[in-house]
């Protein structure tokens, strides 16, 4: 076997630009599927990181009611003791938010939004609204029903810091309550969507409307520090409190979770499509260098070598070909993945439409070392596959006929 090695790694060089050739394309294509695999890894992290940091959060507490319809009766049982434990904790950041669907109107336009109170500097630490202000200023506790207002619906409605907009919406007893805010600031996020539908007032504010106590939440919300404790700290919250519905973000964006699992089997796919392609060059290759070579073969044959060692040494043939660009190739893709990992790759042209998918216009590529070992055997798998064709033409070749062309 190892002269076989020896033989086949001569064989390889003997037409250098062919060789060469082929380790290249094979490079480039496997550089090229990493990065490619990597960027889409990052776009659908990030598009999930901001939906957890900005939105949803890791864990949220309703009325198990709320689940089927909100409603502005399905209020947190025992809000205290849910905030007692929720410090025990030590989370990151936590909050309680009050929601309700209405209107918001001005002379200009009208249309339906979702109110939210919530509690300034809580929420700011939760989800960082404090730091998305584009003009104006956060809330805080000065001034008579201050609101904060997305770009996007603040263009619809044209309003800007200092303009006035009417509330709408349904009480507890079903009546309607309509009351009057100022634009305290505009806030932007990574999802235009949400700029449209969410506006934000004080949770003091939002309970005297409805009537409600000073400790009456409809949501609790929970950010932990390690993305990994999900589980662990759901399954401690429904046992502390099993009379309210305790969902995880697995369980409020369930497309987040989904994606997740589908991007990793996409991202092989996407590999294997490219080695696919890849593997014809090597067909070729390897077809054309035995058919060089069929005299040569012949007489090998004529002398007594194996028609399973001539299998054997075209199989090694194409294999060095793939042990010599597989890990280059891999390499080439992980350093790119490294220069772009921590500055992320700006597509701010794009940003329109990235805004509407909840993407930002940083994208921060990333792979999971566990992709990396999937695409050395996919590499390997591919060429093993495309190196049965010419090795079994070799197979064919007829030492006497072979030798009368001598």
């Amino acid at each position: 076997m190892k002269t076989l090695f020896k033989i086949a790694w001569r064989n390889i060089w003997r037409n250098r630009l062919r060789s060469l050739v082929v380790i290249i394309s094979i490079i480039l294509g496997i550089w090229a599927g990493v990065f490619v695999s990597a960027f889409s890894f990052g776009l659908n992290d990030q598009r999930k990181v901001s939906m957890i940091r900005n939105q949803i959060s890791h864990l949220q507490f309703h009325d198990p009611r709320w689940e089927e319809e909100p409603n502005v009766n399905y209020l947190i049982s025992d809000a205290k003791a849910v905030e007692s434990w929720l410090e025990q904790q030590k989370p990151e950041a936590y909050a309680f938010r009050l929601k309700t669907m209405g209107m918001a109107a001005t002379a200009h336009f009208s249309g339906g939004v979702q109110i939210i109170g919530i509690q300034p500097e809580q929420e700011s630490l939760l989800t960082g609204l404090g730091g998305r202000i584009d003009s104006g200023d956060y809330l805080n506790d000065k001034g008579r029903n201050p609101i904060l207002v997305g770009e996007a619906l603040a263009e619809k409605l044209e309003v800007k810091p200092g303009s006035r907009v009417i509330l709408s919406f349904s009480d507890g007893a079903q009546n309607l309550v309509s009351a009057s805010f100022k634009v305290k600031g505009l806030y932007h996020d990574v999802s235009s969507q949400i700029e449209k539908l969410n506006v934000y007032i004080r949770a003091e504010d939002l309970q005297s409307l409805l009537g409600l106590e000073a400790d009456q939440y409809h949501e609790a919300a929970l950010l932990l520090k390690d993305d990994n404790q999900v589980e662990a700290e759901l399954s401690k919250a429904k046992e502390a409190f099993p009379q309210l519905l305790v969902e995880s973000w697995k369980d409020l964006a369930p497309e987040l979770a989904y994606a997740d699992e589908l991007m990793s089997q996409m991202l092989y796919i996407i590999i294997g499509i490219i080695m696919l392609a890849l593997s014809f060059g090597i067909i070729n290759t390897m077809l054309m260098a035995v058919l060089e070579r069929r005299k040569e073969l012949g007489m090998l044959m004529s002398v007594g070598m194996s028609k399973r060692r001539v299998f054997a040494m075209v199989i090694i043939e194409t294999l060095l070909l793939a042990l010599i660009s597989g890990p280059l190739g891999i390499i080439a893709g992980y350093l790119s993945i490294s220069s772009t990992a921590e500055s992320g790759l700006n597509l701010a042209m794009f940003s329109d439409g990235l805004s509407s998918y909840g993407i930002g216009t940083i994208i921060y590529p990333s792979l999971p070392q566990s992709f990396y070992f999937g695409t050395a055997a996919i590499v390997f798998i591919m060429t093993l596959l495309a190196a049965i064709y010419p090795a079994r033409h070799a197979l064919k070749l007829n030492p006497v006929e072979t030798m009368r062309t001598l």
